[in-house]
């Protein structure tokens, strides 16, 4: 029964570890998650940024093209200024994803590295009453009454101490 008793705690234990585990997973898939969105971003912004030198660094063609060839390169630069802008407040958002997806895996990772030390620290068998601690005082307690016997016993050893003044006065 005790044994039992002792194995239905380990699993207790051992699915809280799991929990938290799974919870650190599912945080740092998250934060993956964040870094790839992230790198998305950054490469459809160099993409619209190519487009834009592009649009204006049209060297000698531009005074030779004509005027619908110029408004129809400034609507498409327009166009790219407006999808930067877009890209630019969507990657502002994934870093601040990011940054809470980098906090919520490190308390994951620090909620299960305190669970897995709680569940260490005890030491502790039910229905044997032994804890480490409750041991450890128990045997100081013991250290402490053997000194204080000790203490006693050498006062007590010498039984003349009382009687040499009385024969020193007679």
């Amino acid at each position: 029964m005790i044994d039992i008793a002792y194995l239905q705690d380990q699993t207790a234990v051992a699915d809280n570890n799991n929990e938290g585990l799974h919870q650190y997973v599912r945080a740092l898939l998250a934060r993956q998650q964040s870094l790839d969105l992230l790198e998305s971003l950054q490469q459809q912004i160099q993409e619209v940024w190519a487009i834009m030198r592009r649009l204006l660094d049209f060297p000698g063609a531009a005074a030779q093209a004509s005027q619908s060839v110029r408004v129809a390169r400034a609507a498409q630069a327009a166009q790219a200024q407006t999808s930067y802008r877009a890209l630019e407040k969507r990657r502002e958002e994934c870093i601040a994803a990011l940054h809470e997806a980098e906090r919520n895996a490190n308390n994951a990772l620090q909620n299960l590295l305190t669970s897995t030390v709680r569940s260490a620290a005890p030491l502790k068998r039910p229905g044997l009453n032994f804890s480490l601690r409750s041991h450890l005082k128990k045997a100081k307690a013991s250290r402490t009454e053997g000194k204080a016997k000790k203490r006693q016993v050498k006062i007590g050893l010498n039984p003349l101490a009382g009687m040499t003044d009385a024969f020193i006065g007679n």
